[in-house]
């Protein structure tokens, strides 16, 4: 954060048209931002720099040349270059290029209109019994369906972010289709169960051993110490069974862990820590019971029998989800409209082959094992050859979709041509589809050598103060990691002090530093410290 990502985009550009070998034109660069206003800010402060630089070389024609051509540069937000994509090569997929963009508020009226008259048509045409009344039943109370609506209109949104929505949702509906506990087991809903599992009696178990930590302080009440390191025993063999298997860790959480604690007598022991020792023990024991009570009541086996009989319903789901996005679609034909997720599907229709092998499914970035399924079309191959470079600012709040438009639209590596800026501790668009495991894919296979590829820590920031960063390093160095945050807030993450701020003076009645706050050097050059209190 603070560290310049748009600036040092923005001085890219600057130097391809100003000093690159030759000097580029500004319309061969394709620069995508992810606000109107972005765009407007940077294509401002590229002709402040023109500007400047043909004050300073007055008899250079290429400079006043950038200067005209920068109101017809690509510089603008990813929908709008879709939309320059379906305006430019509509007839490749048979569109009707004049369409507009609907507003947010016709658009849910239409979807509502849509997805009403879908359900009556369900209503009219299943039987009581059908899967269908069946998933009405579950999603409606006596106020009506709106649960099952609402359903409904989540599951189109989120698989619009995804290459194939079609596909997409079919796969996920297949995989209620499960034949016994070991497939069960298998699936990714149990790994990412046993390693929540996991992560739970971690927690427990390292509450646990603070007890024990304060059974042998001075006053601490000794005597709970021998129940404390029996249950701790315990509770590590069911941490090292859910290293292993549900299997393991099923049969392991039948064990029992706490007993009665040992008699604590005597006014040697303080009566705080007494009371403290046993508020945490309580408080494991009832996380530990929740835990089971949640998890561990049911064998595998059954509960794969209630998830093969709900396969028919998801099914049904995901029908309901296909059927409204088909009627959802020629509502918006007959009215010549569209939406910004139309936009990009449209973009990317156009921009891929149809040899591509779209039997093949690549819904994201959280399955990068299916490679990349789309060759580019004439269409894609002339931007290749239009843009000598594509910059992206903000790359980890982009999707799948606009991933693959992009890389459609730019040189394939080796020898690739795209340049972005990002940070992935400030993605906040998840709820607005944006996947920035997209992001850290790259970042860690470009840091590793796993792909062609060079990753630059922008670190320093110049946003502010040292007493800032100071507090924002030592407090998220101790909570951030893979797990809380999806990246390690290690040297490479902290903030470095760039900025240069006078340090206030005594007469201003000001202490820059707090007196119990030391700033300690950590990097190994002069003047570099990393502003890490100690």
């Amino acid at each position: 954060a603070g560290s310049g990502k748009t600036r040092v985009l923005v001085e890219r550009v600057l130097q391809r048209i100003l000093e690159g070998d030759p000097p580029q034109e500004i319309d061969r660069l394709l620069v995508v931002t992810f606000t109107n206003a972005a765009a407007a800010e940077m294509k401002q402060r590229i002709g402040a720099a023109l500007e400047k630089a043909i004050r300073e070389n007055p008899g250079v024609p290429h400079l006043r040349r950038q200067l005209l051509l920068l109101n017809r540069a690509s510089i603008s937000t990813v929908h709008s270059f879709c939309m320059d994509v379906i305006q430019r090569y509509y007839y490749l997929r048979d569109l009707d290029p004049s369409f507009r963009i609907l507003d947010e508020t016709e658009a849910e009226l239409l979807r509502a209109d849509v997805l009403e008259e879908l359900l009556e048509e369900y209503y009219e045409n299943n039987e009581a019994e059908s899967p269908f009344y069946r998933l009405a039943d579950i999603y409606s109370d006596d106020r009506g369906d709106r649960s099952l609506q609402m359903l409904i209109l989540r599951l189109y949104d989120f698989s619009r972010s995804h290459l194939q929505p079609e596909r997409w949702l079919r796969e996920k509906a297949g995989a209620f289709a499960l034949e016994g506990a070991g497939e069960l087991e298998r699936t990714a809903w149990v790994r990412e169960l046993l390693y929540a599992c996991r992560l739970e009696l971690e927690n427990i178990l390292g509450r646990l051993k603070e007890a024990l930590r304060l059974c042998r302080e001075p006053g601490g009440p000794e005597p709970y110490a021998g129940s404390l390191e029996d249950e701790i025993a315990a509770l590590q063999a069911i941490c090292s069974a859910a290293g292993n298997s549900w299997g393991d860790l099923m049969e392991a959480m039948q064990l029992p862990v706490f007993g009665r604690l040992r008699p604590c007598k005597g006014s040697s022991y303080e009566e705080a820590l007494k009371e403290r020792v046993k508020q945490i023990r309580d408080e494991c024991k009832k996380a530990l019971g929740k835990l089971r009570e949640q998890h561990f009541q049911r064998p595998l086996a059954e509960q794969a029998e209630d998830l093969k009989l709900l396969a028919p319903l998801l099914d049904t789901l995901v029908e309901l989800v296909i059927d409204f996005a088909g009627r959802y679609s020629r509502a918006k034909g007959e009215k010549g409209a569209a939406d910004f997720s139309d936009l990009e599907h449209y973009a990317l229709q156009i921009l891929s082959s149809p040899d591509s092998p779209g039997d093949t499914l690549l819904p994201s970035a959280a399955v990068p094992e299916y490679g990349d399924i789309f060759l580019p079309s004439p269409a894609a191959l002339e931007y290749r050859e239009r843009f000598s470079e594509v910059l992206v600012d903000e790359y980890q709040d982009i999707n799948a979709v606009q991933e693959a438009i992009l890389k459609l639209v730019a040189m394939p590596e080796p020898g690739g041509n795209m340049f972005m800026v990002g940070d992935v501790k400030q993605s906040i668009y998840r709820f607005r589809l944006a996947e920035p495991e997209l992001f850290l894919q790259k970042y860690k296979e470009y840091s590793s050598g796993e792909q062609p590829g060079e990753s630059i820590a922008l670190a320093r920031n110049f946003r502010s103060r040292r007493e800032i960063l100071a507090g924002v390093n030592y407090l998220f160095e101790q909570i951030m990691d893979e797990t809380v945050g999806e990246v390690k807030y290690d040297r490479e993450a902290r903030l470095l002090y760039g900025a240069s701020y006078p340090d206030p003076s005594p007469e201003d009645g000001e202490n820059p530093y707090a007196p119990e706050l030391l700033l300690i050097d950590r990097s190994g050059a002069p003047g570099e410290g990393d502003g890490t209190p100690g």
